[in-house]
C-alpha cells in the first residue's frame, strides 16, 4: 500500500498540469482560482528549495519546511476563494491543506527520519485528493453550465410555442 502511495508522486505531476489546464479552460471563477493557485505553487516550491539550500538548511528538513509554507499559502488562497465564490469544493480543498499542515506539524514533533516514507506517502495522497477535488468541482461546473444552456433553450422553445410561432 505504501509503495502505491509513493508511486502516486509520479502520477501527480502530469495530472496536476492536466487538471489545472481543464480548470482554467472550463471552470468558473472558483475553479480557475484553484488552478492558478496550484500552478503558482510549483515555482514557489522551486524558489523555496533554492532558498533553503542556499541558506544551508539540512537537506532532510527542506521538504518539511517547504511543505509547511506551501500548505499555509495554498490553504489560505483556497479559503479566501471559498469565501469569495461561496464554493464548498474549495472549502473541502482548504480542509485537505489543513490536514497536510497538521501532518507536517506532527512529523516535526516526532522522529522525522523514522516516519519519512509514511510522511511522503501521506503528502502524495493528500495532493492527489486535492487534485480530485478541483477536478470534481470543474466537472460539476461544466455539467451545471450544460444544464443551464439546455434550460435556456427549452425556455425559448416554450416561449415560441406560447406566442404561436415555430422554432
Amino acid at each position: 500500500m505504501e509503495s502505491m502511495l509513493l508511486a502516486l508522486g509520479y502520477v501527480i505531476a502530469p495530472a496536476t498540469l492536466l487538471v489545472c489546464a481543464v480548470a482554467l479552460w472550463q471552470g468558473s471563477g472558483a475553479e480557475r482560482h484553484a488552478g492558478v493557485t496550484i500552478l503558482l505553487s510549483i515555482p514557489l516550491q522551486w524558489g523555496l528549495l533554492w532558498a533553503f539550500k542556499s541558506a544551508g538548511v539540512d537537506r532532510s528538513w527542506i521538504a518539511l519546511y517547504c511543505d509547511i509554507i506551501l500548505s499555509i499559502t495554498i490553504g489560505l488562497s483556497f479559503l479566501w476563494a471559498a469565501l469569495r465564490y461561496t464554493s464548498t469544493w474549495l472549502g473541502a480543498a482548504f480542509l485537505l491543506q489543513g490536514f497536510e499542515l497538521a501532518t507536517s506539524a506532527y512529523v516535526m514533533g516526532v522522529d522525522f527520519d523514522s516516519h519519512r516514507r509514511a510522511y511522503f506517502a501521506c503528502l502524495n495522497l493528500i495532493s492527489f485528493l486535492t487534485l480530485l477535488t478541483v477536478l470534481f468541482a470543474t466537472v460539476a461546473r461544466i455539467l451545471a453550465r450544460r444544464r443551464e444552456t439546455a434550460a435556456r433553450a427549452d425556455g425559448r422553445r416554450l416561449g415560441a410555442l406560447a406566442n404561436g410561432t415555430r422554432d
